[in-house]
């Protein structure tokens, strides 16, 4: 069997970030939100140089995180990385507070295009070794160690890994692993997009009027919030009516137009405010 020597790390795709306002992601029914934990100086990169899928051993250079190669199931280690070579994101905050310096500050929203999306959601390591073996992993069994040297499984496990992207490529624009049971399971939710060119980032400067993404303030007490969601008010009044004649809404307001979902900076969400009770900002 022939052994390379040395891999080198190298990206196949780059895409500059493309930004869009949330009401235009809502209108396209892109999938999100999503997240995507880096560093301060990573995020710059992405800024100046766009997303890029790397490609190379787990923990070299810029593929920061992977597997290591340790008996994974069936006598064989796992990929560099669990579904394959792309562009890593999360629909949990929490997990991408981990992975951005346990802070929230700087963490920026993303909505992804990927129609062709493939969810699995194993909690089984033999059940999640078949699966990737089934998408095109084919490395050998090398444990335990016998005419492979181990010094070479690293090599067999980034060809093997690069198969199953192509293979998963192939088939979809994005896996997503949602890693939810009565227990976490495994490395926790994660999207892998394979193509950069599918992610969009949620700017609010590009939100205009009554619309998902503006900022509101309520004249009540001030507070601010964000709209994730405007709904007609006169379907509502519709209804009411059919139902009681000429009674008035019992709550609805006579100018209110819109009813809102509103995410306040301080005090949770709100799915029911009147466009009557807040100020665009």
């Amino acid at each position: 069997m022939h052994f390379k020597t040395r891999v080198e790390l190298k990206y196949r795709i780059v895409a500059q970030v493309k930004k869009i306002s949330l009401a235009e992601a809502h209108k396209r029914g892109l999938f999100g939100p999503v997240y995507h934990g880096t560093s301060p100086e990573n995020r710059e990169k992405i800024e100046r140089e766009g997303l890029k899928v790397f490609i190379g051993k787990e923990r070299d250079a810029d593929v920061r995180h992977g597997y290591q190669a340790a008996n994974y199931a069936a006598g064989k280690p796992a990929p560099v990385h669990h579904i394959g070579f792309g562009v890593y994101m999360t629909t949990s905050k929490a997990i991408a507070k981990r992975f951005n310096n346990d802070s929230l500050k700087g963490l920026k929203t993303y909505y992804l295009d990927i129609p062709r999306k493939e969810t699995i959601n194993f909690g089984s390591n033999n059940t999640m070794m078949k699966w990737w073996v089934s998408n095109g992993y084919d490395i050998p069994q090398v444990y335990p160690a016998g005419d492979i040297p181990l010094a070479k499984i690293s090599d067999l496990r980034l060809e093997a890994t690069k198969h199953l992207t192509d293979t998963l490529k192939e088939k979809y624009d994005a896996v997503w692993y949602k890693g939810k049971g009565l227990h976490k399971l495994l490395d926790g939710d994660q999207v892998c997009v394979f193509d950069p060119s599918r992610i969009y980032e949620i700017d609010a400067s590009l939100s205009q009027g009554m619309e998902a993404g503006s900022k509101v303030r309520r004249k009540e007490d001030g507070m601010v919030g964000v709209i994730q969601d405007v709904k007609d008010a006169e379907p509502y009044r519709t209804q009411w009516h059919t139902r009681e004649g000429d009674t008035p809404h019992p709550w609805l307001k006579k100018e209110t137009k819109h009813i809102l979902y509103v995410k306040w900076k301080k005090g949770g969400v709100d799915y029911n405010v009147q466009d009557a009770d807040v100020e665009m900002l």
